[in-house]
């Protein structure tokens, strides 16, 4: 197979199987067990971090080859140095060298289309013999050549040890790449004192070695290194693709000997894929495409990171987890706006809750995984709220359930567009081709210590208010108005919450219909009183209160304007103490950047059947983002009176 020119007689000789050189370093293609991230992945709700280059995001395989295989070995010539010190046959093996202290030896690589030099990938020699992947660097150390002399009583008469390493980078925005081989003479012994050293790159079809030598010439003795640079090109058009693997070849004899086939061969573990295939705006590339790819997808405070937001709840909320390492997406690139309709089908927009409102999905339609029915989603609602971003659950059913298949988030369309920016952005950065799987991590702020109702989860079927949320409960009633029996039943407002910052959106104003608004006209013709009912916020306009919408009506409950409204005592007696704390309107205490108020009022009704409330009970406390509590006010009762009579309370 192999042979010296000359035609002199080459045999091959394995210790328990007949194996040449070119076996004993194909490597075989095994990939070790172990997968470990580059860098911690970000978590869905992470500080803020500057946008990193693709590379940066690598995780990091190896593939393994086995060692300890045969020799290759081949008659030296006569009359030639080694003859004559009576050595008849030299032979090449190739095994890992043995782990070291604990090291990385990083190799400077070039493009061939670059003119600056960047880090190629690292090998860390405490693993000899394994070739490191990420998505854009491949490297191998710790392989050891060794070449022994021997006489004709098959005895050892001398040695040289050649450690060889090589590593390069790939470019996503470039099918140009250098390759650095480096190869130390780190052993010499007996009649062994120098050998000759010649390295040869190749790589399959569609890709060409552009240069194939690292160095010419070959001549090392110990202690001195030969390095150099192979390059390779892989040109691509618009749509193509082209996987290969790249190969290697060395002839290590003695000096003043001819090898014309090389006696160690081996071939790297991992296809390399250059294409131009990305789509948008991407320009042709290359990567490692066994290395899952990871696109990174971030929002900061002061991005349009709702949709971002939504997608990372989602991974880390519902059994899905897509995106997730373990639960990889797949890259579809046909049907994307069908995939994308179903999932946002039945979408209902929120204009009193996000304005403009649209739907985003996910798993998005980019992904094969996307495309589950809208009405199996979970429905959520993003906000930027004191810096960080939280997303609420919207949900009749008052239970999240993490089997559903997808998400429905409103978001405004500026949001959306972000999402699919950064996506777009993650496939171009780390080559996502079709049908390429692909992993998802989300950076999101973290301003740090906030008050309990600010940090802790926000009760499902809670809507966002500025920095905090607020949330109306309700119970069920046989009639919605006693008074219109043919209306039939419904619901009435119960009890209000709300998480009160200092960033408040104001709240809107009222609308019918509201539960028991007919039976207070009512109640008011039947004892002559003039028209002075209302519809009174719960959790009040000031502090964020909402009552346009059918979702948000509940909030709101028929009352005497003056008596229960406004007056003294009133609700609005209280109200105004948050709000005075709120606009830092109070003289002796301060509503700290990441402090809130937790504040709730609860309509207190006579029995089941009733459809407007007697009073209602209200309090508030300081959290502090110490994890203290003050108390604001203390449980009162307000009585849903007429004017300041104490008389025709309304409540039935």
């Amino acid at each position: 197979m192999h042979g010296i020119r000359g035609g002199r007689a080459t045999r091959r000789r394995a210790r328990s199987t007949v194996l040449t050189a070119f076996t004993a370093l194909t490597l075989v293609l095994t990939t070790a067990a172990t997968s470990q991230a580059a860098e911690p992945p970000a978590t869905a709700k992470g500080s803020s971090t500057t946008k990193s280059a693709a590379p940066s995001a690598e995780t990091t395989e190896t593939s393994k080859f086995a060692a300890g295989s045969g020799e290759e070995c081949t008659a030296t010539a006569p009359g030639s140095k080694e003859r004559r010190a009576g050595a008849v046959e030299s032979c090449v093996t190739v095994t890992p060298a043995p782990a070291k202290a604990e090291t990385r030896t990083a190799f400077a690589a070039t493009a061939a289309s670059a003119s600056t030099t960047a880090a190629a990938g690292s090998c860390d020699i405490t693993s000899p013999g394994n070739y490191s992947y990420e998505r854009f660097s491949y490297c191998v150390s710790g392989i050891n050549v060794i070449y022994i002399l021997r006489d004709s009583r098959g005895l050892e008469i001398g040695r040289g040890t050649l450690a060889v390493s090589t590593g390069a980078d790939l470019s996503p925005t470039a099918t140009t790449w250098s390759e650095q081989v480096t190869v130390t003479m780190t052993g010499a012994s007996g009649d062994v004192t120098s050998l000759n050293a010649k390295f040869r790159a190749s790589c399959d079809a569609g890709c060409t070695a552009t240069k194939t030598a690292p160095w010419y010439g070959g001549a090392i003795t110990l202690g001195q290194t030969l390095t150099g640079n192979v390059t390779y090109s892989s040109p691509q058009t618009t749509g193509s693709s082209a996987s290969f693997y790249t190969s290697y070849a060395m002839y290590v004899t003695s000096p003043g000997a001819t090898a014309t086939d090389p006696n160690a061969s081996w071939k790297n573990s991992r296809q390399i894929r250059c294409d131009d295939a990305v789509g948008g705006t991407s320009v042709a590339g290359c990567a490692v495409p066994s290395v899952m790819a990871v696109v990174p997808m971030k929002a900061t405070s002061a991005d349009a990171g709702g949709a971002v937001a939504a997608y990372g709840w989602a991974q880390n909320n519902l059994d899905g987890a897509w995106g997730k390492n373990g639960s990889p997406l797949t890259r579809s690139t046909n049907g994307v706006a069908n995939r994308t309709a179903a999932t946002c089908g039945g979408f209902t927009a929120e204009p009193e809750l996000v304005d403009p409102d649209t739907c985003a999905d996910f798993p998005f339609g980019e992904a094969k995984e996307g495309g589950a029915p809208g009405a199996q989603c979970v429905t959520v609602i993003p906000n930027l709220g004191n810096g960080e971003w939280d997303t609420y659950v919207l949900n009749d059913a008052h239970v999240l359930d993490r089997t559903s298949p997808c998400v429905q988030a409103h978001v405004t369309p500026a949001e959306k567009q972000f999402a699919d920016t950064e996506l777009a952005d993650g496939f171009k950065d780390q080559r996502v081709i079709d049908a390429d799987q692909f992993e998802l991590t989300f950076s999101l702020p973290d301003t740090g210590p906030q008050a309990s109702c600010l940090n802790d989860p926000a009760p499902i079927n809670s809507l966002p208010n500025g920095d905090g949320w607020f949330y109306n409960t309700t119970e069920a009633v046989p009639l919605v108005n006693q008074s219109d029996p043919a209306g039939g039943g419904g619901f009435r407002p119960a009890r209000a919450q709300a998480c009160v910052g200092l960033n408040v959106k104001e709240g809107t104003d009222t609308s019918n219909p509201v539960t028991g608004m007919k039976d207070a006209v009512e109640y008011a013709k039947a004892n002559n009183l003039p028209y002075d009912q209302s519809r009174c916020h719960l959790i009040p306009k000031v502090l964020g209160g909402k009552g346009t919408s059918k979702r948000t009506r509940f909030n709101l409950v028929p009352c005497w304007q003056v008596g229960m409204n406004t007056g003294s005592p009133s609700m609005r007696t209280y109200e105004k103490i948050a709000e005075d704390l709120v606009k830092g309107n109070d003289p002796t205490r301060v509503l700290g950047t990441n402090d809130a108020i937790f504040y709730q009022v609860t309509p207190v009704y006579k029995d089941a059947n009733s459809t407007i409330p007697v009073g209602v009970t209200m309090n508030a406390n300081i959290q502090r983002a110490n994890g203290t509590t003050e108390e604001l006010f203390p449980n009162v009762y307000v009585t849903n009176t007429y004017a300041n009579t104490g008389l025709y309370n309304l409540g039935n």
